[in-house]
């Protein structure tokens, strides 16, 4: 506003030197600081008459289709500036100055003054017009931008739940192949416990460790054939215990040559996280790695603090993981893991890292809870 006001008046500056120079060269006059008076003074009537109709009397009439108020008043102001401009002509310039004549103002004069000033009010008119014009284009421009942004907050949201969409389509397939999959190696549970009580009821009389060993087995079976694990999230807890099972198991079934060295803190009976995660990475240790000198064991650290839990696999590296790896990795991998993983974390909160040493390989994985709640 500041500056359309500065460009305005600058305006009226100019013509007013313009509207002198020209006067005085077409009536053979010298330019005079009288000279200057009566053309600030003429243009002064004519400013009042082109703002007042601008301003008020167009805005609050003719936006409101009161056509004949708006003329009624345009008339009052035109005569407004008439009587102006004949009070300064015939009794304050003669006041002002002393070369400066009192002028009689006869009937023509009038009908000039009154057609040179009413003018104005039709440049205002004018103006007026051209600004409705230009803001209506502005206010058109405005919606069209917020019309294309609205529909780009459409499509930006169409697409973001097509991906969801298409995200929760692969993780139904996958999961539904999991579960076939499951089916047809599944042997009918009860059977299988059954004949697991039978083995343990014959063995136990000769040997209680073997004894144990089945039981323990069979609780291991019993877990990994539960129909929980076809859910996203099962009990961390229950996660926990499958792994200390399979890491009992395995030092058993290697005649204690196998050192391991796990330890847990924490409370994990309030959180679940993706099922045969943990167990995956614990098994890929093992597989690939040395646990045979009890020098260097493979360590497990599980952890649950601030709602922050941190699972880690350190172990040596083996030479001939490649070999081992290929005659039977029926691990699930880490690929088909963080596949998993960004399904049902699909905002994040989780992350698995890997340090990829000389001698040792370590993997650790983190659940923010926190993150996840949210």
């Amino acid at each position: 506003m500041q500056k359309l006001i500065k460009k305005h008046i600058v305006f009226w500056a100019l013509y007013c030197i313009y509207y002198a120079v020209a006067y005085s060269l077409s009536h053979d006059l010298a330019i005079s600081l009288l000279l200057f008076a009566n053309v600030i003074f003429i243009n002064l009537s004519f400013a009042i008459v082109f703002y007042s109709c601008l301003i008020f009397i167009y805005p609050k009439y003719l936006a409101h289709g009161k056509y004949f108020l708006a003329l009624f008043v345009t008339l009052i102001t035109v005569l407004i500036g008439i009587m102006i401009r004949i009070f300064g002509f015939k009794y304050l310039f003669p006041l002002i100055f002393s070369n400066a004549e009192n002028q009689e103002i006869n009937f023509i004069q009038i009908i000039l003054t009154f057609w040179n000033t009413q003018i104005y009010a039709f440049y205002a008119l004018g103006y007026y017009f051209a600004q409705r014009a230009i803001k209506q284009q502005k206010e058109i421009a405005t919606k069209d931008i917020e019309i294309a942004n609205q529909k780009t907050a459409i499509a930006k949201k169409e697409l973001e739940l097509a991906e969801e969409r298409e995200k929760n389509a692969i993780l139904a397939k996958e999961k539904a192949q999991a579960e076939m999959a499951f089916l047809r190696s599944q042997i009918n549970p009860h059977f299988m416990f059954n004949t697991l009580n039978m083995i343990y009821s014959k063995v136990r009389a000769a040997s209680k460790e073997a004894g144990d060993i089945v039981i323990e087995f069979a609780d291991m079976m019993r877990y990994a054939t539960s129909t929980k694990l076809q859910e996203n999230e099962v009990d961390l807890r229950g996660e926990l215990d499958f792994v200390k099972q399979y890491l009992s198991l395995h030092k058993q079934r290697n005649q204690h040559n196998a050192f391991i060295d796990y330890d847990e803190e924490g409370y994990f009976f309030s959180h679940r996280v993706v099922p045969m995660v943990l167990i995956t990475l614990v098994e890929n240790g093992i597989k690939h790695g040395l646990i045979d000198d009890p020098n260097f064991p493979l360590k497990i650290r599980a952890s649950l603090i601030d709602d922050v839990f941190v699972f880690i696999v350190h172990n040596l590296k083996n030479n001939h993981s490649d070999q081992i790896m290929d005659k039977g990795n029926t691990g699930i991998g880490i690929k088909n893991i963080i596949k998993r993983l960004d399904a049902v974390y699909s905002n994040g909160g989780y992350s698995l890292d890997s340090e990829d040493g000389e001698d040792d390989y370590i993997v650790t994985f983190t659940v923010d809870f926190n993150l996840i709640k949210k």
